[in-house]
């Protein structure tokens, strides 16, 4: 006796659905090119004054991606969601919208903090005060992504046990999903951030090659 996956099929999935991954793509491919460019803020004043000068279109660059965060990851997000739905399960699609709209927010909030002082620096204020004072609003940044990371790992673990229970996919693979979902609770102490660009990209690959 065989067993079927649990889900429902999708008759009639319009092309914003079909193609959300590309906005998880393009996210996750982002995020590698901005980590490569390595952007740091230093750990003092005289740190980011030196950076501010040098690694100013790479700021920049952070600050325009951080706006443009938004529209992808609310389109990966929603397709997401709209595949969820057609799981068994009653509340993972719930988790992962509001999951996901919350790891967005927290995440284009997070990464202006970090960008927007560096793109008009120091103005008429005196370099060592506002270098200073960046630095402490340099951890409210790294406790708001912190906070994003919490909500990626709502929405992942709950997306990847619907998957693995509705046997939409491979045991292996919904344990898998589901245990980098976790880690990617992480995200404070950097090690995170690699856990949801993962999760990112292989899922969305999946959605585009799977159309079930």
């Amino acid at each position: 006796m065989t067993t079927t996956p649990q889900h429902i099929e999708s008759p009639g999935r319009g092309w914003s659905e079909r193609w959300s991954p590309l906005g998880g793509l393009a996210f996750a491919v982002g995020i590698i090119v901005l980590l490569a460019l390595n952007p740091d803020s230093g750990e003092t004043p005289q740190d980011v004054i030196r950076l501010a000068d040098e690694q100013h279109d790479q700021f920049v660059a952070m600050a325009i991606f951080g706006l443009v965060s938004i529209p992808l990851l609310l389109w990966f997000f929603t397709g997401l969601h709209a595949r969820v739905s057609r799981l068994q399960s009653r509340t993972a699609p719930a988790l992962v919208l509001t999951g996901g709209t919350a790891f967005t927010l927290l995440f284009f909030i997070a990464f202006e903090t970090f960008a927007a002082p560096f793109i008009d620096f120091p103005g008429e204020a005196d370099p060592t005060a506002a270098a200073s004072a960046f630095l402490m609003i340099d951890d409210v940044a790294w406790t708001t992504l912190g906070g994003a990371g919490v909500a990626f790992a709502l929405m992942a673990v709950a997306a990847s046990v619907a998957a693995l229970r509705s046997r939409a996919v491979p045991t292996w693979l919904g344990w898998l999903g589901a245990i980098v979902g976790l880690l990617s609770a992480a995200t404070i102490t950097f090690f995170g951030i690699f856990a949801w660009i993962a999760w990112i990209l292989v899922v969305s690959v999946l959605l585009l090659v799977r159309r079930a």
